[in-house]
């Protein structure tokens, strides 16, 4: 069979089952763009900027369980569509990203040629593979190898340059001549497993811990298979979230350090920590001295597809290499009648300190406003959107302030109904995200829950969502600050001149111009009223409240692991945050 070079990268992304095409126009990739629009298999949306390109493929891969393109045109949208990618890769999300370039003999090294860049150099970094297509008979190969690597061990972005003649020549391509390679899962020794079970079997404290790989290998089943099993009190990453149902006993919250008080004295309290697919981020508080310290005789078993990954972050007892599906269902097939040793009376002290922590923030949303004043505090506003999700709602969470709220109220029903950013915690990610959920599931409803500092980073791109009808319903806390840096400028600083305050944006008013539905709403009947308007509406809706910057029990993570070290000196003498 013979096809141009982009005809054929078109029927590979179709053999291996990739419908979702994101992208901005460019001339350079249009017979590309001509293949995806013109076939119905694919979902093909164009955005208003680059970046929401890498942030609707990120998210389409998620929700769908597969892998998803985004692709930008050369140079500008290049560098344009970065932080998308690399919110993907730290989030570990396989996505096929495309540049075209100028002609083959005019780069590397590049001849000053309008919209000329280092494409490969510019994505190195933050993608598993990269290469740039030269020869026109080597393209089957080097996209079916891009999209093997993408998807096995830890998965994650790969990234093909086409300069723009070659895309267009003439190019032999069999379908069947390279086979769709399965992914490899790789499964754990008899050895290592028995290893594993007298190690699960003697421990007194054990703690479940579920990462994204779990998620990634649709194993959510199977992990909470585990739980049945054993009894056991466990927690996830964010990446994990939705993996345990929020109403099983032994759940101490979901979400690394947004568990909440349970989790944390699980995670320094625990003689064995069970760690599933996590790779030890930020988030979750272990290994994080002198705060979160690893105490003595506690020992870490971590299993990830991805041998690179053991060990990495935190010290650990024993690593297994092995996909968390896999191991799960042979780790249950082992459990099955066997004694365990963890002791009842530690579990019940940890769901009980779960119950207090619920407690100390349902008390904050009761108050609804914040002290001193008649603003409705984002706690409050949290809780009542988890209250008017319907159960079958993709859930979004954006940066800043409200993604602590977001997180402490708003429980996923599984992992492929939840939406955020934890590898780069991107500000603005939550609305490309959410079109993506709906481009994918147009039967479902998805919600973003949001602040205004975060909508302002990629508000054009509800136009986008008008344009191909994405019924999205997004609400907006908007506070009129950078609220995570309030504290900054005002307490720690004393000046006004911080640079946190921000206009008060009639985010409702600017959704109208976009052929949006836009309501401003004031309390929180107006919101559930709103809500459920929105819900039966045929345009994407955006719901705007004005709230308070509103403190979160746990704050003092951020300066305790990502702000340590650091000393701020100004005219009122030297301040440091606490170590």
């Amino acid at each position: 069979m013979n096809d141009t070079v982009s005809g054929v990268l078109v029927k590979i992304l179709k053999k291996h089952g990739i419908r979702h095409v994101f992208g901005l126009p460019a001339a350079q990739l249009g017979l590309v763009m001509d293949g995806v629009s013109r076939d119905p298999f694919f979902t093909y949306i164009t955005t208003r900027h680059e970046e929401a390109c890498g942030h609707m493929a990120h998210a389409a891969a998620k929700v769908s369980g597969g892998m998803a393109v985004c692709f930008g045109t050369v140079g500008p949208g290049a560098t344009n569509m970065v932080p998308g990618v690399a919110c993907a890769w730290a989030d570990n999300v396989p996505i096929l990203v495309l540049t075209p370039n100028n002609q083959a003999a005019a780069v590397d090294p590049g001849r000053d040629l309008l919209q000329g860049a280092p494409h490969i150099d510019l994505y190195k970094p933050i993608t598993k593979w990269n290469a740039q297509i030269r020869f026109p008979e080597r393209a089957p190969e080097l996209i079916e190898r891009a999209l093997y690597l993408a998807r096995s061990g830890r998965p994650g972005p790969v990234h093909l340059d086409i300069p723009c003649d070659i895309g267009t020549q003439p190019c032999a391509y069999d379908p069947d001549g390279i086979p769709a390679f399965p992914i490899p899962r790789p499964v754990p020794s008899a050895e290592e497993m028995d290893r594993l079970l007298s190690a699960l079997k003697g421990a007194r404290r054990p703690l479940l811990l579920a990462g994204g790989g779990v998620a990634r290998s649709g194993a959510t089943a199977e992990f909470r298979a585990l739980l049945d099993l054993t009894g056991f009190p466990a927690t996830t990453t964010l990446n994990g979230r939705g993996v345990v149902p929020a109403g099983v006993r032994t759940h101490l919250g979901s979400g690394g350090i947004m568990a909440g008080r349970g989790a944390v004295r699980a995670y320094a309290e625990a003689d064995l920590i069970l760690a599933i697919g996590c790779k030890f981020s930020s988030w979750v508080p272990v290994n994080k001295p002198p705060a979160y310290p690893v105490p003595p005789g506690q020992r870490i078993i971590q299993v990830d597809s991805d041998p690179d990954t053991l060990g990495k972050t935190a010290p650990i007892s024993q690593g297994l290499v092995a996909d968390a599906g896999q191991f799960l269902r042979l780790l249950n097939r082992e459990l099955k009648g066997a004694r365990l040793a963890a002791d009842p009376a530690w579990i019940d002290a940890l769901v009980e300190e779960t119950r207090r922590y619920r407690d100390e923030v349902d008390a904050i949303a009761e108050l609804r406003f914040t002290a001193g004043t008649q603003m409705l505090n984002e706690a409050g506003v949290a809780r009542a959107v988890s209250l008017l999700l319907p159960e079958d709602a993709i859930i979004c969470i954006d940066g800043g302030q409200v993604m602590e709220w977001g997180h402490t109220f708003i429980h996923p029903r599984d992992p492929q109904s939840f939406l955020f950013g934890p590898g780069m915690g991107h500000l603005g990610m939550g609305l490309p995200f959410a079109n993506a959920a709906k481009a994918v599931h147009r039967d479902r409803p998805v919600v973003l829950f949001t602040g205004d500092g975060a909508m302002g980073c990629t508000f054009q791109e509800l136009e986008t969502a008008a344009r191909y009808g994405l019924n999205i319903i997004v609400v907006v806390c908007n506070d009129s600050y950078w609220g995570m840096y309030r504290p900054f400028g005002e307490d720690l600083f004393k000046n006004k001149k911080f640079g946190v305050r921000l206009t008060d944006v009639n985010f409702a008013a600017a959704a109208e111009a976009f052929g949006c539905k836009g309501q401003r709403v004031m309390d929180l009947g107006g919101l559930a009223s709103a809500f459920k308007q929105a819900l039966k509406s045929d345009r994407p809706t955006v719901i705007e409240i004005p709230v308070d910057f509103t403190p979160h029990p746990l704050d003092d993570f951020w300066l305790k692991v990502v702000l340590k070290g650091m000393e701020f000196r100004h005219d009122a003498g030297p301040a440091s945050l606490p170590n």
